[in-house]
């Protein structure tokens, strides 16, 4: 067994490598400095923490919560395929949203959440990139459900390089959400005004990072949070979310190789439960909150 692990093992580090020198030997251009920011990250477990927090209801008669969310999450988006040109993504995310209830007539919720990804990019001559990707999302809520919610992302995007440290991103998104559709731009700026920073201004996840050294980083990032799921109750069938929006400062520390351990905490506001019935919305409303994140990460 641990011989057949160590086989394992060993053929998945010469595939990457493979894969990373097929990826140099490409006119891909992914980085145009010589930046010392690592790339985003291609692998991870992660943990997000909320504790405590009040939910009021914006209006009507909805009663008053309290309750705690964990989500643990695991995935990854790897080449598996590089042309000159043209490249294949694919990997996923596995996410377990815990909700606890503290206070009020509600009962905890365990939601699993599996996002499986395929995105195809090309290199237009020397100056810009574009791709197109694909994420279903399938949920399911372990508590009272009776089958799996359906859900996910699409779109098409791309990329301008008007300087070595400047790089316009745009595109459009669709989105559905258990059957209800809809479609915004995706635009942003990523400046790389010296070699330890990089800031990118790309809605709806911008980052400014910082890199200390070879072996530090550190990010300020706004990025959503929450799962959706679908409830079954006495023959009645519900659509809930619980979302927020996440302001964190966070620290990574390169532990061995492309390895790094990340932490961070922060401030998740606009933060709310809502339901969707029969054509009634109602939601709770949260005030800003602490969260607390902490990640293995892998940065090639």
């Amino acid at each position: 067994m641990l011989l057949a692990m160590l086989l394992a093992t060993s053929t998945a580090l010469a595939g990457m490598q493979e894969t990373l020198e097929a990826i140099q030997a490409s006119q891909f251009r992914f980085a145009r400095m010589q930046s010392q920011v690592p790339f985003f990250p291609l692998g991870w477990v992660q943990d997000r923490f909320y504790p405590n927090s009040t939910f009021e209801a914006e209006r009507g008669d909805l009663a008053e919560a309290g309750a705690a969310e964990n989500t643990l999450g695991l995935g990854g988006v790897l080449p598996a395929y590089v042309a000159e040109r043209d490249m294949l993504l694919v990997g996923g995310d596995v996410s377990l949203d815990e909700i606890l209830v503290k206070s009020g007539p509600y009962a905890d919720q365990s939601v699993l959440t599996l996002t499986p990804v395929a995105a195809w990019l090309h290199q237009f001559g020397n100056n810009h990139l574009a791709g197109a990707f694909v994420a279903p999302m399938v949920s399911y809520e372990f508590q009272v459900a009776r089958d799996w919610g359906i859900s996910g992302y699409g779109g098409v995007v791309g990329m301008y390089y008007f300087s070595d440290t400047l790089q316009v991103l745009y595109g459009g998104i669709y989105q559905n959400s258990f059957g209800e559709s809809m479609g915004y731009p995706y635009l942003g700026v990523n400046w790389l005004p010296s070699p330890r920073w990089s800031v990118a201004l790309v809605i709806p996840w911008p980052t400014v990072s910082y890199a200390a050294s070879d072996r530090w980083l550190f990010q300020l990032a706004v990025a959503p949070g929450g799962s959706s799921w679908v409830r079954h109750d006495n023959h009645f069938e519900a659509t809930q979310s619980l979302s927020s929006w996440n302001v964190t400062l966070g620290a990574g520390y390169r532990f061995y190789g492309n390895l790094w351990l990340y932490s961070g905490v922060g401030v998740a506001g606009f933060r709310g439960v809502t339901i969707e019935e029969e054509g009634i919305e109602e939601r709770l409303q949260s005030q800003p909150s602490v969260i607390f994140s902490l990640a293995i990460q892998f940065r090639p």
